[in-house]
């Protein structure tokens, strides 16, 4: 039972570490990671940014989505650039830097074509009519980044693969609910029009922040539909061998989970305030996630195989 005394030892020196670099859930990925890991992930992450930006930043008239489309065709074309390995044809910093990500760590060129057409359909889209719309949004946006994060995680079986899908969807639909608030007023309304109507709302509803009760309702069976993600997710991730390459993973996991609950406990009061957690929260989950995973790895390996 030696292993349960390194537990609390190993937990403190993340504590330690996530004091230095808490300033966001993403970027609590960021600490489980060696440098040059750390290095790709900040250039998959300044493209999820660059992109989404062409989009959440444009004027909005027709001469700005014209130059939005442009632009995210113009990114279309720097991405088969480098996956064609035609590094004269790249016209960006980022994407020369990403080119050499790419080799390193054998990342799929579907899951960066997906990202630029999942955030082009904010270009299109200000309500979605049904989960399933909604489903290939969040896909593209969240779950696709989170393949691009296995290749520099270590592991991108098919069981981690699985558990990335799931992760992905559970995590965006725990910010469009915290941002419920924040997107209505920006004229956009994430929460499924069929949801919506069961309640007897409409998009008109959450824009002008009515609804009341039925509102309350409608949240909760959103929150359902996300809780059902994380359980997807964590069943896939039981069967994944190598779970340690998906640490950063499980601590950002955990912590939109954390999250999730916590809305739930405040009655989704999510239209004025963004729900977040506080600092020693965020470090009390990442210390959790890091113990519970040293002690399924310490059991693991002590039960004998029964392998033949």
């Amino acid at each position: 039972m030696g292993y349960l005394r390194e537990i609390p030892r190993y937990g403190a020196a993340v504590v330690r570490r996530l004091r230095r670099r808490s300033a966001s859930n993403f970027q609590l990925a960021f600490v489980f990671l060696g440098p040059a890991q750390r290095q790709a992930l900040s250039h998959v992450y300044g493209f999820c940014r660059v992109v989404d930006d062409i989009v959440d930043d444009r004027e909005d008239t027709p001469v700005g989505e014209a130059t939005a489309r442009a632009e995210l065709d113009r990114w279309r074309a720097e991405v088969a650039a480098m996956f064609d390995g035609r590094s004269s044809a790249l016209t960006t910093a980022l994407g020369r830097r990403l080119a050499g990500v790419i080799v390193s760590y054998q990342l799929p060129r579907e899951a960066f074509d997906a990202i630029i057409d999942g955030v082009s359909m904010d270009l299109d889209h200000r309500t979605y009519a049904d989960l399933g719309m909604l489903e290939q949004y969040c896909y593209r946006v969240a779950s696709c980044v989170g393949l691009l994060c296995l290749g520099i995680f270590g592991d991108q079986s098919p069981g981690a693969r699985t558990y990335a899908h799931h992760l992905g969807l559970a995590l965006q639909y725990t910010n469009i609910l915290r941002d419920v608030g924040e997107d209505a007023a920006r004229g956009r309304v994430y929460l499924p029009e069929d949801l919506l109507a069961r309640y007897g709302l409409t998009p008109a509803d959450i824009l002008s922040g009515a609804g009341g009760t039925r509102f309350l309702d409608a949240a909760d069976e959103f929150a359902d539909i996300a809780q059902r993600e994380y359980d997807q997710a964590w069943r896939a991730f039981d069967a994944v061998e190598h779970q340690r390459a998906l640490l950063p993973a499980e601590v950002m996991g955990r912590t939109y989970h954390a999250i999730l609950q916590k809305m739930r406990r405040r009655d989704y009061d999510v239209r004025e305030q963004r729900t977040s957690l506080r600092r020693r929260d965020k470090l009390r989950v990442a210390a959790w996630t890091v113990a519970r995973m040293n002690l399924l790895a310490a059991i693991g390996s002590a039960v004998p195989s029964r392998r033949l």
